[in-house]
């Protein structure tokens, strides 16, 4: 059966532009005439760059007739986390706090993006500053998880439209950041795939920050391919060679520390079910602890996390000069870190570069490290909003999995691992630092070897 343009991979649309069977400028506003139709209330687009992205299809559509296409995407057309810089539209990271702020030139990423001809059709939704693992804006309103007709769910943060935008349809890929699982959680939850890249792989300059030690940059797509093709943009570095890729040989650790523990035992038997098939495929999966992953999670829990503490000291003064200006239970949580001693802060950053060591040390001898993404379904929006504490509690749960590969610097895809009681299950692989070709070789491997869950 023949796939809908929004239904294709970023790739899949790249190859039709090269092949001349599509014009960019009509895959332009075939997704600007479906964002119209399905986003009325830009709860998932906060706003749009028309102009812009028809002026790229144009110089991209011109590219393909002469034959001097940039990159296998040229022409295709991709979203925006509303953190990234976009010269001359306004970008507010989610926050009122930062309502008319309008840069005068493009993120470092988004400048390699254009050069390698992708189209930007706008700037997607997501919470203030990035700070909540939910997606839940109170300004801006919340896209709902499409995965429930009859309740408004959250899509999961912080990049929230990122994920919607992919999901819904309405572009062939977004773009987000990832500080505590901002990628990898709306993707899980949305039924996609997310790549949480190493720190400092792509370029942060441009991007509104909440940590300047974790954040990162991430695309959030429909399979492996397109994540590789886009990492290699977004970054500068070769794209990794997913030639032959197979799980023959392949060792993988399923963690259970804190993944058995948090982890509802539905999600967990849909995850085993796909360890099954990735085992089929030639894969041997070991069950164990990973003694960083607990230590870790104490230590942060004793002297306070990396983006709270960096939040408050960037945002902390400007949040009390304007009372209301962000989301009161994230307001809460970035001035809670004034409480945190200087002794427990330096024990805390040293700490984590200890554990870094400690943790390869721990899973040396293994290709893969393997867990849930998300530890429960996605939660209803008007409970959360009506509830600080509820709030709150489904912020850290959201982030309890994710923010264990931030915190040890690793890079981390998310897999959809097919639908447990009518939810997206998503599958998290986990490698060191700077080891993406070698992730998403092995994940390209996985995404095949589940495909009978996700079919």
């Amino acid at each position: 059966m023949t796939k809908s343009w929004h239904e294709m991979t970023a790739l899949e649309l790249g190859h039709l532009i090269e092949k001349r069977e599509l014009d960019p400028i009509d895959l332009a506003q075939y997704f600007f005439d479906r964002i119209e139709e399905a986003d009325p209330e830009q709860r998932i687009y906060v706003r749009l760059t028309k102009d812009r992205a028809m002026d790229e299809a144009k110089a991209a559509s011109e590219r393909a007739k002469l034959g001097t296409r940039r990159s296998p995407v040229d022409g295709v057309s991709i979203s925006w986390k509303d953190l990234f810089d976009t010269a001359g539209v306004a970008t507010e990271a989610g926050a009122k706090l930062l309502e008319g702020r309008t840069p005068t030139t493009d993120a470092e990423c988004l400048q390699r993006a254009t050069r390698a001809g992708l189209v930007c059709l706008g700037k997607t939704n997501m919470p203030d500053i990035a700070f909540s693992g939910i997606g839940v804006n109170a300004w801006t309103g919340t896209g709902p998880n499409p995965y429930d007709t009859e309740v408004d769910r959250v899509p999961g943060g912080s990049s929230a439209g990122a994920a919607l935008s992919v999901a819904r349809g309405l572009a062939a890929a977004g773009i987000g950041s990832d500080t505590a699982g901002s990628v990898r959680i709306p993707a899980a939850w949305c039924g996609i795939t997310g790549l949480k890249t190493t720190h400092g792989l792509i370029s942060l300059e441009g991007v509104v920050p909440l940590s300047y030690s974790q954040d990162t940059i991430g695309p959030l797509c429909k399979d492996v391919a397109d994540a590789n093709i886009l990492n290699a943009i977004l970054s500068g570095q070769p794209a990794a060679d997913l030639e032959g890729a197979s799980l023959e040989g392949v060792r993988i650790l399923r963690a259970t520390s804190q993944f058995d523990t948090l982890t509802d035992p539905v999600i967990m038997g849909k995850l085993k079910e796909g360890l099954g098939l990735l085992s089929a495929a030639g894969a041997e999966i070991v069950e164990g602890p990973v003694q960083a992953f607990d230590d870790v999670i104490e230590l942060s829990t004793k002297n306070g996390s990396p983006a709270a503490i960096e939040a408050c000291m960037m945002y902390g003064d400007r949040i009390k000069a304007n009372p209301g200006g962000m989301y009161a239970p994230i307001e809460q949580r970035i001035l809670a870190a004034e409480n945190y001693s200087a002794v427990g802060i330096t024990a805390l950053f040293d700490g984590m570069k200890r554990m870094e060591k400690e943790y390869l040390q721990q899973v040396r001898g293994f290709d893969l490290v393997v867990g849930p993404t998300q530890p429960q379904h996605p939660p209803a929006i008007a409970p959360l909003l009506e509830n600080v504490e509820a709030y709150l509690d489904a912020t850290l749960m959201s982030i309890s999995l994710t923010r264990l590969g931030n915190l040890l610097r690793l890079c981390a895809t998310t897999l959809p691992c097919g639908l447990s009681e009518g939810f997206p299950v998503g599958m998290m692989l986990m490698s060191p630092a700077h080891t993406e070709g070698k992730l998403l070789r092995l994940s390209l491997a996985a995404e095949r070897a589940l495909a009978p869950l996700n079919a």
